[in-house]
């Protein structure tokens, strides 16, 4: 009896191990090429078992392409300001390769736009790289570094307060 109940024990912890996601924190910069476009942002994925992606990224605006005069009054009196884009999308596990979309966005100073991410996962597993499309190009880059998940929780949860208050 007590074989069988260490067993059932066993399978049931192991399930739910499973069947929990995978959270991962980046930080690292979005620009477009060829632009003075630039972003600084702190990145949480989580990955289920099956590859669905789930993102919450803070991006927090420094610059914008000082020869696009719509963006540079767009952007007036915005630098240093914070948004959270939440994106959903997949991740396969053959190739690390991730396509994500954001979904929604909580932006109070109307400083994001949603992107449709291709990003790759290095083969060391210390960083995400890659496009995005935005505005109706595939012009977005997106480099971000790998945190400690103590760190990058502790940094997230800092830069998504600063955009609640």
């Amino acid at each position: 009896m007590k074989k069988i109940f260490l067993s059932v024990t066993l399978l049931l912890a192991l399930q739910y191990g499973f069947s929990q996601a995978s959270v991962s924190y980046y930080k690292g910069e979005w620009t477009m090429v060829n632009k003075q476009d630039l972003f600084t942002g702190i990145l949480k994925i989580a990955i289920d078992a099956e590859g669905k992606t789930k993102a919450e990224m803070v991006w927090t605006y420094l610059a914008t392409d000082s020869t696009n005069k719509d963006l540079v009054e767009m952007y007036k009196g915005k630098k240093g300001r914070s948004g959270i884009e939440y994106a959903e999308g997949s991740f396969s596990f053959t190739t690390n390769d991730f396509i994500f979309e954001g979904k929604k966005a909580d932006d109070p100073s109307q400083i994001l736009g949603l992107d449709r991410y291709h990003i790759k996962l290095s083969a060391n597993k210390q960083a995400i790289y890659g496009t995005t499309e935005t505005q109706g190009t595939n012009e977005g880059l997106l480099y971000a570094g790998k945190l400690d998940n103590t760190t990058g929780e502790k940094e997230f949860m800092a830069a998504k307060a600063r955009v609640k208050k």
